[in-house]
């Protein structure tokens, strides 16, 4: 963590539709507004859901790489780690398909 301190860092990386989701017409239930940290819930018409946000240390978009990903949330704990101090990366990855 920058500056030496402990914490826990909450980010999430929006993945982009995969052909599967493209051809059979779905689209993302979820936007990315990166100037707040926040992802919008969206409803069938695309139009974000009154009161339906999530606001995290950091969003990372669709178009975000593994390399950004990495620079902010991995690449100060794995420099710890390596000096001795303890760190943890979780990660996870939906397993249920959220899109319409």
């Amino acid at each position: 963590m920058e500056g030496g301190g402990e914490g826990i860092r909450v980010a999430i990386r929006m993945r982009p539709l995969n052909e599967r989701e493209i051809n059979s017409g779905q689209s993302s239930i979820f936007k990315c507004i990166s100037q707040y940290n926040a992802v919008a819930q969206l409803n069938r018409d695309g139009q974000t859901i009154e009161g339906q946000y999530y606001q995290y240390d950091r969003v990372f978009d669709e178009e975000s790489t593994t390399d950004d990903v990495y620079s902010y949330v991995g690449q100060d704990i794995v420099r710890g780690v390596a000096h001795g101090i303890n760190g943890t990366i979780f990660a996870c990855r939906r397993t249920k398909d959220y899109s319409f």
